[in-house]
């Protein structure tokens, strides 16, 4: 006889394993996966310190998959040297934050000097038209060799045209500051034909941070000591 309690515990574990291979079915397209910022937007009249401390909050229901993309998020900041609060650490469950109180609360006991939401805006497929080839190559030379030849008369083989695909999964982020509460940047990132979940989070950070540190808004600083999925006692 099973255990129910067992079985309740695991759920989570096969709900993201299903989420990811679902994710990596659905964008897995030929090509390599590349991720930029298609377009961001920045506050003129800046008058604050750049921010040592973000709040990430990923506008995802779900609170596993949830929970996958701010550690991979946050372990990008690490490297780079920014101190971002995974907003799963203090809220696990997505519907903690629907009230505005709530969400109040959680900037406050983070003790953080800017919040940025991170919202998934879904994937768009552009199809194309490949022609069909057919390479035409001389015959042998007397200095060929057989690999020479095979190469050569392997290349000249009919390739048929088709309908091929590329798909672009889109990501909006906002910056707030916390002492102002106004928005300072905003960005919208996409990926062309995803290969990994986790490489694309990764690709995905680099940009959003990049634009950032470089916009002066954000202060990056040596490797910080914090342990993922642990809240701050202080």
């Amino acid at each position: 006889m099973s255990n129910p309690r067992r079985h309740s515990n695991m759920q989570p574990f096969f709900r993201l394993s299903i989420l990811s291979a679902a994710l990596i079915l659905a964008l897995l397209a030929s090509g390599c996966s590349s991720t930029k910022m298609r377009e961001s937007w920045e506050a003129k009249d800046l008058d604050e310190p750049p921010a040592q401390r973000i709040l990430l909050v990923a506008m995802i229901k779900d609170p596993v998959t949830r929970r996958y993309f701010e550690q991979h998020f946050v372990e990008e900041g690490r490297k780079k040297g920014i101190d971002i609060i995974p907003s799963t650490d203090y809220s696990p469950n997505a519907t903690d934050q629907d009230e505005k109180q709530e969400i109040m609360d959680l900037v406050k006991k983070t003790h953080v000097d800017g919040v940025l939401l991170a919202q998934i805006k879904g994937v768009d497929k552009e199809y194309k038209s490949v022609p069909s080839r057919l390479d035409w190559y001389p015959d042998a030379f007397s200095s060929m060799s057989f690999y020479d030849y095979y190469y050569t008369s392997y290349r000249a083989i009919y390739r048929p045209g088709y309908i091929g695909s590329d798909n672009y999964f889109n990501m909006h982020f906002r910056y707030f500051s916390v002492p102002s509460q106004r928005m300072l940047w905003a960005g919208n990132t996409v990926t062309k034909n995803p290969r990994s979940v986790v490489g694309t989070i990764t690709q995905i950070a680099d940009e959003v941070l990049s634009d950032l540190t470089g916009s002066s808004l954000v202060k990056a600083r040596g490797f910080f000591q914090r342990k993922l999925g642990q809240g701050d006692e202080s």
